[in-house]
């Protein structure tokens, strides 16, 4: 889904017209319609970050991540971890966290789960509020 649709999608789950979107944000009605219809340049990140903040939502989630050779490397359990966050998205795993969690490397014989990830992820979280 291209990032324009996935606006438009975040908004219509939210239940906010274009107007109430563009009083949220700040931003006005027909910039926002020109972006979710992909008719105009590609928002910069202050736009992005106002959209973010009106829906309630990261930058990130306005991106698909596509499946790719580098997923196919990823352990059973990371991609189902990744499958969840993509349907339910309710661990809100940014780009970042993302990446970290992709570069863990475990022995052969180990097979991680799903939950080995979350608990890694929580972990990782609580060391980044204390720095």
């Amino acid at each position: 889904m291209e990032m324009g649709k996935k606006i438009k999608t975040l908004r219509k789950e939210k239940s906010l017209t274009l107007q109430e979107l563009a009083d949220k944000s700040g931003l006005y009605k027909s910039n926002i319609s020109d972006i979710e219809n992909e008719k105009r340049f590609k928002p910069n990140i202050k736009t992005l970050e106002k959209l973010a903040r009106a829906l309630e939502c990261e930058i990130g989630d306005f991106f698909e991540r596509s499946i790719d050779k580098e997923e196919e490397e990823m352990t059973q359990g990371l991609r189902d971890l990744l499958a969840d966050e993509k349907q339910l998205t309710l661990l809100k795993i940014s780009d970042e966290e993302f990446e970290w969690v992709k570069t863990i490397r475990f022995r052969t014989n180990q097979r991680p789960t799903k939950e080995t990830y979350i608990d890694m992820l929580y972990t990782y979280r609580k060391i980044e509020q204390k720095e």
